[in-house]
C-alpha cells in the first residue's frame, strides 16, 4: 500500500520536475547569452574609447560613433532574438508536459470514476 502511494506521488510530480528542468536549462542559456552580450558590448566600448582617444579629425569620430552604435544595435537585435528563440522553445516544451500531465490526469480520474461506478452498482 504504501509503495503504491510512493509510486503515484513520484508519478504525479513527474510534470513538475520536467518544468523545473526546463526552466533550469532555459535560465542557463539566458544566462550565458546575457554574459556573452555584456562581454562583447564592454569589449566594444573599450575598444571605441581606445580609437577615439587616436582620432583629432571631427568626422572621424562621427564615423567612428556612427560604427559602434551601429555595433550595439546588431548586438542587442541578436542578443534579442536568441533570448526569444530560447523562450519559444521553451514555451513549447512546458506546454507538452502540461498536456500529457493533463492527459494522464484525465485518463486517471475517467479510470477512478468508472471504477467507483461499477462499485456502486454492485
Amino acid at each position: 500500500m504504501f509503495d503504491q502511494i510512493t509510486e503515484q506521488f513520484q508519478k504525479s510530480m513527474k510534470p513538475m520536475s520536467e518544468l523545473a528542468a526546463i526552466n533550469v536549462k532555459a535560465t542557463e542559456q539566458l544566462m550565458q547569452q546575457q554574459t556573452s552580450l555584456f562581454t562583447g558590448m564592454m569589449n566594444d566600448g573599450m575598444t571605441f574609447a581606445q580609437g577615439l582617444s587616436g582620432q583629432k579629425d571631427v568626422a572621424a569620430v562621427m564615423e567612428a560613433q556612427k560604427s559602434y552604435a551601429e555595433g550595439v544595435q546588431e548586438k542587442v537585435v541578436s542578443a534579442a532574438k536568441d533570448a526569444y528563440a530560447v523562450i519559444t522553445e521553451t514555451q513549447e516544451k512546458a506546454s507538452e508536459v502540461l498536456k500529457g500531465a493533463f492527459a494522464e490526469a484525465k485518463e486517471t480520474a475517467s479510470a477512478v470514476a468508472t471504477k467507483a461506478t461499477a462499485k456502486a452498482s454492485k
